[in-house]
This record gives C-alpha cells, sequence and structure tokens, in this order.
C-alpha cells in the first residue's frame, strides 16, 4: 500500500512538473514593439516583430491571434494586421558608421563590405542615407536607392582623424531624420560604442531618443575592449531596435542582414482606437500574441495626439471645401454661356470657316474682312473631318 501511495505521489509530482514545464514553455514568444506612429490618433500604426524563444523570427500569424490593451486596460479597437513583406510601404533607412583612425584595417573594411551588401538587400521602394561618426554625423550619401546608388561612394570613404563623438553625432543625426516625412524611418548605428568628448550627455542622448520614437538599430564590434558596447545595447533596448555583437570582425554583413531581416519580417498593426481620447499624453500600448502553444507580450509607449478639430469634422470641412470649388467652376461656366447668350452668341457658326457668329449677323465677317484666315479655318475643318 505505501509502495502504490509512493507511486501516485510520484505520478502526481512528474505530471505537475510536465504542466509547469508546458506553462512556461507557452511563455516562450518574444513580442516588440519597434515603432509606433500616432500623429493621426486614434488611428495609429505599430510596426512589431516576434521571435520565438530561439531567436528565429516568426512570420505568417494570423490576424486573431493579436490582442490589445492600452495602460493595462481593455480597448475598444478596430485592427489591420498585415505583414509587412506584404505590404507595398518602404523604409527610410539611415546608417552611420564609425570611422575613426582606430577602425583601420579589418573594422572599417567590413564596414564598408556591409554597406555595398546591405544595398543589395534593399526593395525599389526602400531609400538610404550614410553618415559617419565624427564631431557631428558627416553626410556621405543622402535618399539614395538601389538603383541611383554608386558603389564608388563607399570606397571613397576615408578614416577620420577626429574624435568619435558618439552622443554628438547620434543627436544630430536624429534630428535629420525626424524632420524627414513619409516612409517608415529606421536608424542603425555601426559602432564600438566608446565616446570622446561629446557635448551632449549621455542621459540628454536617452532623453531625445525616447521622445523621437525612432528605433535605432546598433551592430557592435569589439576594437579596444568590450566596455563601450553596453552603450548601444542600452540605445537599441530603449528605443526599439535590436542589438547585435560582432564576434569577428567578418560578422558585421551577417549581422547587418539580420537588421534587415528583422524589419522586413515584421507586422504592420493598423489600429483605431474607439475608447480612448487624444490627450496628448503618454500611454502604454500592449500588444499580446497567442498561440496553442505559445504565447507572448510587448509593450511600448506613445502619445495619444489631441487634434484641435476631430477627424470626422476635418473630413466634414473637406467634403463641404470640395463640394464649394465645384460649385464655383459650375457657377462661372454658367455665368459665361449666359452671358454670351445676352450678346446673342449662340451655336451658329459660319458654315464655311466653322467660326462663331452672331445670331443677328447676316454673314461671317472673317470670310467677308479676314479671308485668308477664314481659308485657313475652312481647310483646318475640313482636315477634322
Amino acid at each position: 500500500m505505501r509502495l502504490y501511495r509512493r507511486f501516485v505521489f510520484l505520478f502526481i509530482f512528474i505530471f505537475s512538473c510536465v504542466l509547469a514545464i508546458e506553462a512556461e514553455e507557452k511563455q516562450n514568444l518574444n513580442v516588440k514593439i519597434e515603432q509606433i506612429i500616432s500623429k493621426d490618433y486614434p488611428e495609429m500604426t505599430a510596426y512589431t516583430v516576434i521571435k520565438n524563444n530561439k531567436g528565429e523570427l516568426i512570420s505568417g500569424l494570423a490576424p486573431g491571434l493579436f490582442s490589445f490593451r492600452i495602460d493595462t486596460a481593455e480597448i475598444k479597437v478596430k485592427s489591420k494586421i498585415v505583414p509587412f513583406s506584404m505590404s507595398d510601404e518602404g523604409v527610410d533607412y539611415t546608417i552611420m558608421i564609425s570611422n575613426n583612425g582606430i577602425m583601420e584595417g579589418e573594422p572599417f573594411d567590413f564596414q564598408k563590405n556591409a554597406l555595398l551588401k546591405f544595398v543589395e538587400l534593399m526593395s525599389d521602394r526602400d531609400t538610404l542615407s550614410i553618415y559617419t561618426i565624427g564631431e557631428d554625423a558627416g553626410e556621405v550619401v543622402l535618399d539614395v536607392t538601389n538603383k541611383t546608388f554608386d558603389s564608388a561612394v563607399i570606397n571613397k570613404i576615408e578614416l577620420s582623424e577626429g574624435q568619435p563623438r558618439l552622443y554628438d553625432s547620434i543627436m544630430n543625426l536624429i534630428r535629420k531624420v525626424e524632420q524627414k516625412k513619409g516612409k517608415r524611418k529606421v536608424v542603425i548605428i555601426l559602432s564600438d560604442g566608446r565616446d570622446q568628448n561629446s557635448r551632449f550627455s549621455k542621459d540628454q542622448l536617452i532623453e531625445t531618443l525616447s521622445n523621437s520614437g525612432l528605433p535605432v538599430y546598433t551592430v557592435g564590434m569589439k576594437v579596444l575592449s568590450n566596455q563601450s558596447l553596453s552603450n548601444l545595447d542600452e540605445i537599441s533596448q530603449l528605443t526599439g531596435g535590436t542589438y547585435y555583437y560582432s564576434t569577428r570582425f567578418k560578422d558585421i554583413p551577417d549581422n547587418l542582414k539580420k537588421v534587415v531581416d528583422c524589419i522586413k519580417q515584421s507586422y504592420i498593426v493598423k489600429l483605431k482606437v474607439k475608447n480612448v481620447k487624444g490627450d496628448d499624453q503618454a500611454h502604454l500600448l500592449e500588444i499580446k500574441v497567442e498561440e496553442t502553444e505559445s504565447k507572448g507580450r510587448g509593450v511600448k509607449t506613445f502619445i495619444a495626439v489631441k487634434h484641435p478639430i476631430p477627424r470626422w469634422l476635418q473630413l466634414v470641412f473637406l467634403a463641404l471645401a470640395i463640394i464649394l470649388f465645384v460649385g464655383v467652376i459650375v457657377l462661372l461656366i454658367v455665368k459665361k454661356s449666359l452671358k454670351r447668350k445676352s450678346m446673342g452668341i449662340t451655336r451658329r457658326r459660319c458654315p464655311d470657316c466653322r467660326s462663331i457668329m452672331k445670331d443677328n449677323w447676316e454673314s461671317c465677317p472673317f470670310c467677308k474682312y479676314m479671308p485668308e484666315l477664314a481659308r485657313k479655318k475652312s481647310k483646318k475643318n475640313k482636315g477634322k473631318k
């Protein structure tokens, strides 16, 4: 009997462990909200990257597996979820590389090689700007496509004797990117994380990055030591990007490709929130994904932009403006027609030269006083027939 009890206890223990392991395994999705665009709130777009517990990107998830909360509360929302790879959107990439003197040799060569391979991964809808880290962000190329890109520009990038003011360069770069309009914007930084004598502090940089809402992906490489690489990891974690460490310099191109894979295999989550009003305050968006055997959640803050005039009222004003414009055009046409009619000008034309004639004219003045012009008109009209 005692042996039987031990067997039952052992069975219950093993079964409980299995359930606990399964419950633990169900928490294996890494849901990262890369970027939220809420300027048209209550309509907003969240670009979301989903990975399993092995770090592999997951694509093809059904929209019904997604649920949403704002500030931990359930919300009424209309959603549309599309894999980025199936959309017609492009990406505005901005890449900043390190070209200070200490990068001489393989670190610099593999960065340039990574840029050349990166262009091959771009779609026709993407654009690329390249900068270098220095006292400020030094422009190399601006808004080129995979068709207008000239590889000679990369080969002409030279090492700099200036100090790598990483924080100043990123600060300057973010301001440039913020001024751009249109496409989804992504910043990528290739660096060893070292900063020397920046005017801006790390705290000031973090505050600027938080306010910008731009995702910053970083590719780190060890040149002198690993000590400064944590700066890159912190920047990516803060902004919704991802940090990739290059164990060897020849891993830099592959890590840059991983960044592209992250972006291209993300989900475009379009939301129209119905019960949280715009107040120009920060709120927390939670996106939860739950499958049969796995689940995960991601959170990111956004500003619920308050518009002085409600969007529905803006649409009404726009419709009224269009109607008014069309009405004015019609009125001018009618007015001109009535004026011509009051002058005795209707649809009467000269049978010879086809010039317009007043109803009370007995003969065509063009044929009578300008016969050459009348003949030209007559020949032209006959040619049309």
